[in-house]
């Protein structure tokens, strides 16, 4: 107990000897389902980056909950060529899959856990000022294993997956590198970027699992289109907005890969209200518009009001992928700094729609960051 305690003051106490070429960030956040049902799920995360350690390549490691990622980044492959290459492993809670949620509402037996190994190589060539051609290849493994399930819920096939990606980014972002710690879980942005990719996964293993009612019968190639906006205007000294979309079109997909939709945490495509992953959708779109308010001028905190909405695929989760239907949400936010420590809270309502069963649906978010060193 003492030895942790002497590490974790090392790790929130600026050293000059621990900083020399690296940065180290500290976060974690717990997302709460507020009404109809009262549950959650949290995260911790650590994040350290060494510059220009293998070459001029920096480093990165990550520590997140049940995954450890090991990356060398952006290494110069020649004039306008970037290579990286990463090394990430998951256990048990991979796509929260663990967890189950149908019409908003949790059902037991049918969650299970999901783990994985992936290798990540990226390629990038930067074919002018802001723009960006990537080409990912990545190699994935997948193991599958009961969480009190169901025994009359077929489980996927534990499988090889090889997914590459070709991908566009326009990227032209003022806001300073520092807002893209771990610890910042919600990075103020000032300026524009979009992105879009066009990707398969081809599994060496396939089978029809979950119900049989056609939702998890994925094809041995799975496709899938991807575009996203990311936007944010400072207007005056006290007031910005920020602009996110999500679009996103699939075919023959199951729950491992659809997008998670749902909750008010980094890794969902956030719908207030909402629990975490309460819908897996592979045909959405989905925009959310933030205003930022800072009760006084020239200090950093900010409070404000955040909508988001859309549509979704087979919100009911019952195999009809043709059916879509109206999402949405709006959440009240603070996002309060304090030199390297960030506070942020979020409280969420869930607009009424013909799928969500028992509203209304309230949901709350509280998380912690601090750059470490």
């Amino acid at each position: 107990m003492r030895r942790g305690l002497i590490v974790l003051a090392l790790l929130l106490v600026p050293s000059t000897a621990l900083a020399e070429g690296w940065t180290g960030s500290v976060g974690g956040g717990y997302d709460f389902a507020l009404a109809p049902e009262t549950n959650g799920f949290g995260f911790v995360l650590f994040e350290a980056i060494g510059k220009e350690k293998v070459g001029k390549g920096d480093v990165r490691l990550l520590y997140n909950t049940d995954t450890i990622h090991l990356e060398i980044e952006r290494l110069p492959m020649g004039e306008n060529f970037e290579f990286s290459v990463a090394l990430r492993g998951e256990l048990a809670l991979a796509g929260v899959l663990f967890q189950y949620y149908e019409q908003g509402l949790r059902r037991s037996g049918l969650g299970f856990y999901a783990s994985y190994v992936v290798l990540l190589p990226k390629f990038q060539w930067h074919v002018g000022n802001n723009h960006t051609l990537e080409l990912l290849t990545n190699v994935r493994h997948w193991f599958f294993n009961t969480n009190n399930t169901d025994p009359s819920y077929v489980l996927p096939v534990n499988t090889w997956v090889f997914e590459p990606r070709l991908g566009y980014i326009y990227w032209n972002i003022d806001s300073p590198a520092l807002e893209y710690r771990a610890s910042r879980l919600f990075p103020r942005i000032e300026g524009i970027a979009f992105g879009a990719s066009a990707g398969v996964d081809v599994r060496s293993s396939i089978r029809e699992w979950g119900f049989g009612d056609g939702r998890n019968d994925p094809q041995r190639a799975i496709w899938t289109l991807n575009q996203w906006a990311r936007a944010g205007w400072q207007t005056n000294d006290r007031f910005r907005l920020e602009l996110q979309e999500t679009f996103n079109w699939g075919w023959f997909q199951d729950d491992i890969t659809r997008l998670r939709v749902g909750g008010k945490n980094p890794y969902v495509v956030i719908i207030p209200g909402l629990p975490w992953s309460a819908n897996l959708s592979e045909r959405l779109l989905i925009g959310q518009l933030s205003g930022h308010i800072r009760p006084k001028a020239g200090k950093p905190q900010e409070l404000g009001v955040l909508l988001s909405g859309g549509f979704i695929n087979d919100p009911r989760r019952q195999g009809l992928l043709e059916d879509y239907g109206g999402i949405g949400g709006v959440a009240l936010f603070t996002d309060l700094r304090w030199g390297r420590w960030q506070v942020y809270g979020r409280l969420g309502y869930a607009f009424p729609s013909r799928w969500l069963l028992n509203p209304p649906a309230f949901s709350a978010f509280v998380g912690l960051g601090v750059d470490a060193f």
